[in-house]
């Protein structure tokens, strides 16, 4: 804010003439210094006052400079008195507010328990040069509105250690809509960038028993002593999966040694039939720990099932933007409380630039990943164990277009205080066919791997009667697992009869012998390359399916049966 910083921009076929540049930062001079045709340093000015940000750098004789959409951000760091108007920073239990044009970099190794945060301008946590260095933040609500908080982003992440830890009890004031204990998003940005991990879960090498403290993965990964891990149970009661602390690492980086005996044997073979059909049956093994963690306060939230959520809502298309990648969330999730998820999507609709991706989530009371009149979100290559109620939740039945890729979801429970299908929880709970999923694991869950829970029409908040997901087609289903489950690995229910005209009939037409459905033709639906194995019934179940059709699937070791059809006769007004 106060100027005379040594700013210096790089870029090609720049001028070497510093007479040549006009260079504004915020509107402010920022006086040339040194020019070559690959860098220009510049003397920045003095910022009086709350002033958007904005970089403009203009060479005489070629024009405008492409910034490629970075920025120089002036920015008032929390330990400076002079953030504080001369005054000390804030206390126990007081609130913070950031206008729109303040950006406020938190530069302290710990802040005292504050009260809400409310963010117009900017909330900036930028990383330690030494990366076990570590910064402790607490608050009872961080609320985004309009502004931006940023914990590292996907081209600069955090590379050190921080915690940010919320606290609130289930009787404190709320913020409507939004809730206590939270971040909350209202058409803002949250970036929130923990250090990339290029394996967030593999699978066991080998079968490890009961009382095991040595484990081998199938590949070398990064993992660290100290991190923890999940190893997801292979048994038919998915709550064997259990969770372990690294305590040393072998050369190979393949090999493990963990803090305490393992409980239970986890399997890891792979069954082969005939030349060319595997059947992998290796326990997943999840990373649980990342550098940049969320979580409710360890005093309370494992006492009373009231964690820490993030809830992001604003009414249009793109109206924010929440983009999570390689954090690790636990002690979240407020339970007996609908909408109150550990990370909920609400009534958005479309939003193309928001994703969850790499991070761990555990020990969650209440969800894991919602979406909720939500469409186009990308959740990839997460980690989630120990997850109360449907974990992967879409929830009105109009959510389209997401893509749900390579995820492991482990020990999914019940919950008797939210929807009554929680009592059945599934890993993934789908009530609209038209999303994406590839490459999952739903690995244990006190009732269902994946759960098609289709809908005659959409419900809830989003009611609409010409959306008809029951008839509607599915996006892509390809390259799942689902294993341990209470009942089925993967369950189509009621009814899936994909057509043209989801909300019309199907009419059988006597006097076209070539294409008797032509007035409203059934789509061909294809769930393909598929395990199921040790669900305590089927593999697979469809109760009343059209032309869906299961393509390479491999069952095994099921309770009950490996696949089962109730009705496959899309034929007939019955249908309709």
């Amino acid at each position: 804010m106060v100027g005379g910083d040594s700013v210096t921009f790089t870029g090609t076929q720049l001028s070497s003439d510093t007479s040549k540049y006009t260079i504004l930062l915020d509107g402010i001079l920022c006086e040339p210094t040194a020019a070559t045709s690959t860098s220009v340093t510049c003397t920045t000015g003095k910022r009086p006052g709350l002033i958007p940000t904005s970089t403009y750098i203009y060479i005489d004789g070629q024009g405008l400079v492409s910034n490629r959409g970075l920025a120089y951000i002036y920015v008032n760091m929390w330990s400076q008195d002079t953030t504080w108007g001369g005054e000390f920073a804030p206390m126990e239990m007081e609130s913070v507010w950031i206008p729109e044009g303040l950006n406020l970099y938190v530069d302290v190794d710990k802040t005292p328990k504050l009260n809400a945060i409310i963010v117009e301008g900017s909330l900036i946590f930028a990383p330690d040069a030494d990366p076990n260095h570590e910064r402790f933040f607490d608050a009872h609500y961080i609320f985004i509105n309009k502004g931006t908080m940023e914990v590292g982003t996907e081209e600069f992440p955090y590379t050190s250690k921080i915690t940010i830890t919320m606290h609130s009890a289930v009787d404190d004031p709320y913020i409507p809509i939004y809730g206590n204990k939270v971040i909350g998003l209202r058409r803002g940005t949250l970036d929130m960038h923990g250090i990339k991990r290029d394996v967030t879960w593999t699978k066991l090498g080998a079968t490890v028993e009961k009382g095991a403290t040595e484990i081998t993965l199938v590949e070398e990964v990064d993992w660290t002593v100290g991190e923890q891990i999940s190893i997801a149970s292979t048994d038919f009661n998915g709550r064997e999966g259990e969770q372990r602390t690294i305590i040393a690492v072998g050369d190979d980086r393949k090999s493990f040694t963990l803090d305490q005996p393992l409980n239970f044997k986890h399997f890891a073979q792979t069954q082969y039939y005939g030349e060319t059909d595997v059947l992998d049956m290796r326990a997943e093994v999840g990373l649980l720990t990342r550098n940049v963690a969320y979580r409710g306060d360890p005093e309370t939230s494992i006492a009373t099932e009231y964690g820490a959520a993030m809830f992001f809502h604003s009414d249009g298309d793109d109206s924010l933007i929440a983009r999570l990648g390689y954090i690790e969330c636990y002690n979240v999730g407020q339970a007996f409380k609908l909408g109150r998820y550990a990370i909920h999507f609400h009534m958005i609709g479309a939003v193309h630039k928001s994703y969850i991706k790499g991070i761990a989530l555990h020990q969650s009371n209440n969800r894991a990943f919602t979406m909720h009149g939500t469409h186009y979100l990308r959740i990839m290559e997460n980690v989630v164990f120990e997850a109360k109620g449907h974990t992967v939740f879409i929830e009105d039945a109009i959510e389209t277009n997401n893509y749900i890729y390579k995820n492991l979801i482990c020990k999914t429970m019940r919950s008797m205080s939210l929807l009554n299908t929680d009592q059945t929880p599934g890993n993934f709970w789908l009530t609209h066919p038209n999303n994406i999923f590839i490459d999952n694991a739903a690995a244990g869950s006190d009732r269902y791997g994946f759960w098609f829970d289709l809908q005659v029409h959409a419900m809830g908040p989003s009611a609409d009667t010409s959306v008809c997901p029951e008839n509607d087609k599915v996006g892509e289903f390809r390259g799942n697992s689902a294993h341990s489950n209470g009942r089925y690995g993967l369950r189509l229910f009621h009814n899936m009869i994909p057509r043209k005209y989801p909300c019309q009939p199907i009419v059988y037409d006597p006097t076209n012998e070539t294409d008797p459905f032509w007035k409203n033709p059934p789509i061909t639906t294809i769930f393909e390359d598929f395990v199921g194995w040790k669900n305590m019934r089927n593999g697979a179940i469809a109760k009343k399916v059209g032309d869906v059709r299961f393509v390479n699937f491999k069952t095994a070791d099921n309770m009950q049966a490996g696949a089962e059809f109730a009705e496959t006769d899309f034929f007939g007004h019955e249908m309709a």
